[in-house]
């Protein structure tokens, strides 16, 4: 893995984002896993949002090689399903982003927050793919507090929820089959899911 980080700033020609594992909050909170937020020396708001936009394109090329990585190893079937969820959070990826920065597409910041979300609901992403948690809160405090954010502004019944609940079945009964022989990352699945979950819509609501 090593060598992947240190070959993305070449593969991809970029000079003003730090490829690390993330030890900023802006990426929700991880120590380890993802792809490190922008170092632009410009503050300009565009150069921020392209900033942004390099820092999205940049955590998607690390996803794509994991993803990758488990998939060359599964049966025909396996892959179909993989292939599945990986739809699904592509389509939760996007509903989520639109929904944070929606409030702001008229204006100069829209592709700083779009472009940042997708970044961080990708860094999410290679967490859930490598089975490991983000989150520091217990199963019962990130309940609680997802059932609170959810309740404002109807939340519960917005697009963005509807396929994330998709995307979370989909997943954890693929790590339930693959994962047999170790049930304690299968029985966390949900918990880990709903930790990221729950970071992102605390995003949201303060984005408006």
């Amino acid at each position: 893995m090593q060598k992947i980080f240190k070959s993305l700033p070449l593969a991809l020609g970029l000079s003003c984002i730090a490829i690390a594992p993330a030890v900023s909050e802006t990426i929700a909170q991880s120590q380890n896993f993802g792809v490190a937020p922008p170092a632009c020396q410009e503050q300009s708001q565009i150069a921020l949002n392209f900033c942004a936009v390099r820092w999205a394109k940049t955590a998607d090329f690390l996803r794509s090689l994991i993803y990758e990585d488990i998939n060359v190893r599964l049966t025909s079937a396996e892959q179909i399903q993989l292939k599945a969820i990986e739809a699904n959070w592509n389509s939760y990826r996007e509903k989520h982003c639109q929904d944070l920065s929606k409030p702001f597409r008229t204006g100069s910041i829209y592709p700083l927050l779009y472009h940042s979300c997708r970044a961080r609901v990708t860094n999410d992403r290679i967490a859930d793919l490598l089975g490991k948690s983000t989150s520091q809160l217990s199963p019962d405090e990130t309940s609680q507090r997802l059932v609170k954010v959810l309740n404002q502004d109807n939340l519960k019944n917005s697009a963005g929820q509807v396929q994330w609940l998709r995307y979370q079945a989909l997943q954890c009964r693929f790590e339930a089959l693959q994962f047999t022989g170790t049930p304690q990352r299968a029985k966390q699945c949900r918990d880990r899911l709903a930790a990221n979950r729950l970071r992102e819509l605390e995003s949201l609501m303060k984005s408006r």
